[in-house]
């Protein structure tokens, strides 16, 4: 298995893979920036909008999708980016054959598994550090997802180390994690709780949230296990 870190712009990212696909990825990735950045030259309020846009017919397929993603979550388009752009190179490297793909960006991470693999949860000088989710093997694109509003650069307006999202729509679980950092307001275990199930919906497999000493859960979540969160490894710039 090869491990790549790949920058492109403002894209910091990190590519495992089976095989040497970095190339592909990087190509991708600036089809994908690309495509938004032309969008967004002729519509600028797709870049600032903290609503959902509604985009023309004439957008290509990242645009597409990243409006599709505000309007099911009620936020901008822009909430669904990092994961968008991961989950455009990870199903193109799948269309291509490969089968074992891990694609994170930011925080946001696009995968298709052949083997399982642990993704460490990573919530700063949170009690709750050293939690991983064990993924599986999948048979699809399978993405998760995660908001800060103590950790990195990202804009958030709640106060969570950590709320994650998996779907199997990885701009989707983008967007939805923003939106559920956004409405993590206190460590209080019921207004958590109450947000979470607000949250779930068919698109959605489930929902964590750590803050504190406290960790929620709701939905289908992976196995919880113990992990060696390795900060070195995290994409950042």
């Amino acid at each position: 298995m090869n491990r790549y870190s790949l920058k492109v712009e403002e894209t910091i990212a990190t590519l495992v893979v089976d095989g040497d696909h970095y190339a592909l990825a990087e190509l991708l990735v600036n089809e994908a920036r690309n495509e938004i950045l032309e969008y967004i030259d002729g519509h600028p309020e797709f870049e600032t909008s903290f609503t959902p846009l509604s985009v023309s017919s004439k957008a290509g397929p990242v645009v597409q999708r990243m409006s599709s993603s505000s309007h099911k979550i009620g936020v901008g388009p822009m909430a669904s980016v990092a994961g968008c752009i991961a989950q455009y190179v990870v199903e193109e490297l799948v269309n291509i054959g490969v089968r074992h793909v891990i694609f994170e960006n930011g925080g946001d991470i696009a995968m298709f598994l052949e083997q399982p693999s642990v993704v460490g949860i990573y919530s700063g000088y949170s009690s709750s550090l050293g939690l991983g989710l064990r993924i599986t093997t999948t048979d699809q694109v399978l993405g998760i997802c995660t908001s800060s509003g103590t950790i990195g650069h990202s804009m958030s307006f709640g106060f969570s180390d950590a709320s994650i999202v998996i779907s199997n729509d990885v701009a989707l679980a983008d967007a939805a994690a923003t939106a559920l950092g956004n409405q993590i307001l206190s460590e209080n275990q019921e207004h958590v709780a109450t947000v979470m199930r607000e949250m779930m919906s068919e698109d959605i497999e489930g929902l964590m949230v750590v803050i504190g000493d406290l960790v929620g859960t709701c939905g289908n979540l992976p196995e919880i296990v113990k992990a060696n969160v390795d900060y070195a490894l995290i994409s950042k710039g």
